[in-house]
């Protein structure tokens, strides 16, 4: 008895996976439209940076780390600097948060963006 119930179960995870599978090829509505709204061939330059980069007003403590030399405790002074501060309002205000320099700023610059 145990034996006929795994059976039946394996072909009822066969039916469901071949629905599925089926559903995925020929429906169109199945699954969600993830391509972006727009073509990047279809933007400017200066928008195409945007979506390529962090805004500094909005980032978490994540995509601040993700930036080149930016780690978990700069990334930690930079969010403190946001909230003292109330945001950023230009990339050159980063040389304020302690440990960026010019240098680390020019190599962040390419990278971020203040809105």
């Amino acid at each position: 008895m145990k034996r006929l119930g795994e059976i039946l179960l394996a072909y009822t995870m066969i039916a469901f996976a071949l629905l599925l599978g089926w559903r995925c090829l020929f429906d169109p509505t199945f699954l969600p439209d993830v391509r972006p709204p727009v073509g990047y061939r279809d933007m400017s330059l200066a928008e195409f940076m945007k979506l390529s980069s962090t805004n500094l007003n909005t980032a978490t403590r994540l995509e601040l780390m993700e930036l080149p030399g930016i780690g978990e405790v700069l990334a930690g002074r930079i969010l403190t600097y946001r909230l003292q501060k109330g945001g950023f309002s230009s990339v050159e205000e980063l040389t304020e948060v302690q440990g960026i320099g010019e240098k680390r700023l020019e190599a962040l610059r390419k990278y971020v963006y203040v809105e």
